[in-house]
Formats: C-alpha cells, structure tokens, sequence
C-alpha cells in the first residue's frame, strides 16, 4: 500500500505544471521544477545592440558596451554570413544599409553580396564604432555572464538557415557549449524549427511573426504549434496584437512580445497589458521606461 500511495505521489509531481513547463525528475530522484525563461519577466529585447549617440541598429561593440552600462540585459543581434563562410553581427549587405552605417560601398561591390571577414572589420562603422563577429559575441558572453544574445538572422530558405545555425553551434560548443543557454534563436515560420533543433535543443525559441504576410496563422494554430514544440514566447506587429491573441497566448503560458517601440507611455500601456517590448533603447527600471 505504501509503495502505490508513493508511486503516485512521484506521478502526480511529474504531471504538475509550472508556470513555465513541466517538472522533471532529477537523477537523484527529486521533483525538479523547468527552469524560468529569462524572458518570463518581460525585460526589454535591444533592437540591433542598441540606440548610441543617435545612431540606430549598428550592431557595434561600442553599442553593446554603452548599452550594458545602461542596464540592459537582453540583446537581439543582426547576423550575417560573410563570403568567406564566417558569421558577423550585420543586418544586411545592401548598398542602403551601408549608407546607415554611414560607410562607403568598397569599389567593386554588388549590393546585396557578402563582404570578406577581414573588409568587414576593416569597415568603421559612422567612422568610429567596430563591427563584431560572431567569435567576439562569444568572448562578450564569456565576459559577461548575465546576457543573453537573441539571433535575428534574416534567411529563411532551409540551406541559409543550416549553414548559419551550423557554424553557430559549433563556435560555440568549441567556445563554452554552456554559452548555448544563453543564445535564443528567433525562427521565422514552423519549417525553421525543424532545421534549428538538428544542431541543437536551444532552451529558449521565439517565434517572430514580421515575415508573415497573407498566410498569417491564428490564434489558436499559433498556440497549438508553440506549445508542442516547446516554443517560449511569440514577437508580432503592434497590429497583430488582437484581444483574441493576447488572450489564447497567455492562456497557453506563451509569452508576447511587440516591436519596436521606443515611446515610454506606449511602453507602459503594453507591459500593463502583459506584453514586452523591442525597443531601440528603451530601458524598465522596475517601475518606468525611461530614454536615454
């Protein structure tokens, strides 16, 4: 009788709920609870490393720096492959991103064409900051042991996205395989996941929604699809933001998230209502979004 009434017990542990997944048993036999994402407490996501001296998604160590000085703590990095195969913090190749970098298109350039490693970091960004490569986002992970680095890679057909996630992973398992934990990919349609988890289980995944058009799923799919592939949390257009939406995410314990806002009382509205923010530098103090 007391084995049945302990077995049960263990039982009815393994099938308890958290707020943010299931218990597990650890190896020695105790009731362990699932881990608490870091995103559980909605702490603003920086847009491209962040706003610095009234430039905006630079993606530039100087970025990072002064924005980590400011208190933040979760940071969405562009990245790009190189033509050389290497992984760099970059949100595109066209000649008008170079002009927002406040760069010169090299002689001999087709917009849209990947750079070498070595001409991309020869490349000042506004004539002072200093692009970053996928190894010294590492480094910076090394070095600060409290951020988490939130993956905006752009490609979306399956051979781009192998290649990127391929070379992520195995940096990074040749760096510190722990650093993993703290990188938190954003997939962009259900197929991504899928080439994503053949390299690695990451313990965070948000789906971002920007690049759905006319095959925008409901609410209802969306949450069925995130809750089976153990999805954290969802980033939709302000406009995406139904009441119905709002409603079947939270009630599926999916976190949610808008982009980009960068107006304080805009801000407050939307964490009153539950919901994160990207932002280009706002920062939640505990109490009030405040500019720099």
């Amino acid at each position: 009788m007391k084995t049945i009434i302990k077995t049960s017990l263990i039982l009815f542990f393994i099938l308890t709920l958290t707020d943010f997944g299931i218990e597990t048993i650890s190896n020695k036999g105790e009731v362990k609870a699932a881990e608490k994402s870091v995103l559980a407490d909605l702490p603003p996501v920086l847009h491209g490393l962040g706003w610095i001296e009234g430039h905006f998604v630079t993606n530039s160590l100087e970025a990072f720096q002064y924005n980590y000085n400011r208190g933040f703590r979760v940071f969405e990095v562009d990245l790009n492959m190189t033509s050389d195969n290497v992984l760099v913090a970059r949100h595109d190749w066209t000649r008008i991103h170079y002009r927002w970098l406040g760069q010169d298109v090299p002689p001999g350039t087709t917009s849209g064409v990947p750079l070498t490693l070595d001409k991309v970091m020869s490349l000042k960004i506004h004539g002072k900051y200093h692009p970053i490569s996928w190894q010294q986002l590492l480094d910076l992970m090394r070095n600060y042991t409290d951020i988490y680095f939130v993956t905006d890679t752009k490609e979306t057909d399956e051979r781009s996205i192998r290649k990127t996630f391929s070379y992520l992973v195995n940096a990074t398992k040749k760096v510190d395989p722990k650093l993993l934990d703290r990188i938190i990919p954003q997939i962009y349609n259900p197929a991504m996941l899928t080439y994503i988890n053949s390299y690695h289980h990451f313990n965070n995944i948000i789906y971002t929604l920007y690049l759905h058009k006319n095959n925008f799923p409901n609410p209802s799919e969306l949450a069925e699809f995130c809750v089976r592939n153990h999805v954290t949390a969802v980033t939709a257009p302000s406009f995406r933001l139904t009441k119905e939406m709002r409603e079947t995410l939270h009630e599926n314990n999916i976190i949610l998230y808008t982009h980009t806002i960068d107006k304080p009382e805009v801000a407050a509205v939307y964490k009153e209502k539950g919901i994160g923010i990207y932002t280009d530098y706002l920062y939640y103090d505990g109490k009030n979004f405040i500019a720099p």
